[in-house]
């Protein structure tokens, strides 16, 4: 079964993983020693047996960066100094823990917003956070993974935390379209900003059809030769995607549409919500009335809430035990970022596919939040 991820995610895999637009710099974590630090260790210090660890996050605007920063803030009153790379984003993040292999510069992620990263470490990372649908790809070894012709099975889970990403579909008030179905058969050209493989092939639009009327597609984010403006993206004629409302690379082009241009929200059929509801890492969920500019009712759809700590299966149990422990004690700090986090203490040891680690487990159940 394909991935949601393949429509929409992995644009941001290829080339789109920073956004198009500077945004005012942000300071590293006092928590996080960037990697040109001096500290007097050499590389070789890394880890956590030095108490050292190096999370594989993502830029420090993006969700994962996000939670590499609340990570490395709790676990430093641990003992911990955490170093983090800022550029294990998407599908790097993954390979990099699963391989052991050192964090590279992804490339041309220098030449959008250079204020949101910095050079990864020497080092192999000890600990990252994903999406639950991104890890499960990697995991069997399916959507952006699938080329890589193998399963990766090292994968333990310290922590579920959730927010509300959801899966929205919205069109211009001048394009006129008023339902999916229309796209396929419009004559005039047809913009479409972002995309999504499922919805695509349940409402018969074609990449090249939209090209031979004129049109096309727009990516939601980007750098390199396929970047456009945010005047332009939020010019568009159809919006498909993932989103909530943060200003954050993965999910600006929607703060910015619905601010630059009217947008009129549409509804998906209830047989494609079926289909999407199965994807793995999502599931239904309601898109509350005015969470966007032109959002003026409640709409069924679905999200994919579910996002994971994680660490390898040779981590040890003193170490997962410390994350889980850490997270827990200083949940206020999944509050205060740029995008919403929640701590849920119901739902934190609820990993449906890839293990637990037993250390965090450990704790979870001396919490009592599992049996």
């Amino acid at each position: 079964m394909r991935s949601i991820a393949k429509g929409i995610t992995c644009i941001a895999v290829l080339s789109w993983a920073l956004g198009s637009n500077p945004a005012r710099s942000q300071n590293v974590s006092p928590a996080a020693t960037p990697p040109h630090a001096s500290s007097g260790q050499g590389a070789q210090n890394y880890g956590i047996a030095a108490k050292r660890p190096v999370f594989a996050g993502a830029c420090k605007a993006c969700p994962w960066g996000i939670l590499a920063k609340v990570t490395a803030e709790a676990l430093k009153h641990y003992g911990y100094e955490t170093t983090i790379c800022w550029v294990c984003w998407s599908n790097f993040g993954p390979r990099e823990m699963a391989d052991k292999t050192k964090p590279v510069m992804p490339p041309g992620a220098e030449l959008d917003i250079p204020e949101y990263i910095e050079p990864p470490p020497d080092a192999v990372p000890d600990i990252s956070a994903t999406s639950e649908s991104n890890l499960i790809d990697a995991w069997n070894g399916t959507g952006a993974y699938k080329a890589d012709h193998k399963q990766r099975r090292n994968y333990r889970v310290v922590a579920v935390v959730r927010t509300a990403t959801y899966m929205l579909a919205a069109a211009s008030k001048k394009s006129g379209i008023a339902n999916l179905r229309q796209i396929k058969d419009r004559t005039q050209p047809t913009w479409i900003v972002g995309g999504n493989d499922i919805i695509f092939d349940y409402y018969g639009i074609k990449v090249e059809d939209l090209k031979a009327k004129g049109g096309g597609i727009m990516p939601p984010m980007g750098a390199g030769p396929s970047r456009v403006s945010r005047e332009k993206r939020a010019s568009g004629d159809v919006f498909i995607g993932t989103g909530l409302l943060a200003n954050t690379p993965e999910q600006r082009s929607w703060y910015e549409a619905s601010q630059l241009n009217d947008l009129i929200f549409l509804d998906m059929e209830e047989p494609l919500l079926v289909k999407l509801a199965t994807e793995p890492g999502y599931e239904r969920a309601i898109l509350p009335l005015a969470i966007f500019r032109g959002v003026d009712r409640d709409i069924p759809t679905v999200m994919r809430p579910n996002h994971v700590i994680y660490v390898r299966d040779d981590a040890p149990d003193g170490f997962a035990y410390a994350v889980a422990k850490a997270l827990d004690e200083h949940r206020r700090l999944f509050q205060v970022q740029l995008e919403p986090w929640y701590y849920d203490s119901q739902t934190v040891a609820m990993s449906k596919v890839i293990p637990m680690h037993p250390g965090a487990m450990k704790y979870y159940r001396e919490r009592g939040f599992v049996k």
